[in-house]
């Protein structure tokens, strides 16, 4: 299917590029790792190829859907706090809805990986500085993400 992307963020524009390319990505609570003293976040994600959503069909000419590995990680990341976040059972599954950035009153800058059940990530970094990488090929997926407000809108 070619190459995956690689992709890096420098300012909130870049960061929200990266956040449309992993909408709909799954993880599990196990792909999460904090490091303090590298100060580096990271995350192992399933991303829907959203990019691939229309072009790709099956040997019957039907639409398929594919999900791809992707790594994803943050840098100068200070602090990392949650809500809502069920962090003890490590198979829990999560769905990314978006990842957003806002300026602190400390000059930082807050991170929010948004999480479907109201769940979030906050990074807390001393600047942008992300990047992701599809690891590996495509592989089939059941169904593509479903989004009610969508379904309504295009009725």
């Amino acid at each position: 299917m070619g190459k995956g992307l690689k992709l890096k963020a420098q300012d909130n524009d870049d960061l929200t590029i990266i956040s449309a390319y992993l909408q709909d990505a799954v993880t599990v609570v196990a792909d999460f790792n904090y490091s303090p003293s590298e100060r580096i976040f990271a995350v192992m994600l399933n991303r829907y190829l959203w990019e691939d959503h229309k072009a790709s069909r099956d040997e019957n000419g039907n639409k398929s859907c594919h999900r791809i590995r992707t790594g994803c990680h943050f840098e100068n990341v200070t602090s990392v706090s949650s809500q809502n976040f069920q962090h003890k059972d490590k198979k829990h599954i999560l769905e990314l809805l978006a990842i957003e950035s806002k300026l602190l009153g400390n000059k930082n800058i807050a991170i929010d990986l948004i999480f479907s059940g109201d769940e979030v990530i906050r990074l807390e970094a001393e600047l942008i500085e992300a990047s992701m990488q599809d690891i590996g090929e495509p592989y089939p997926a059941a169904c593509h993400p479903k989004h009610d407000v969508l379904e309504t809108l295009s009725d």
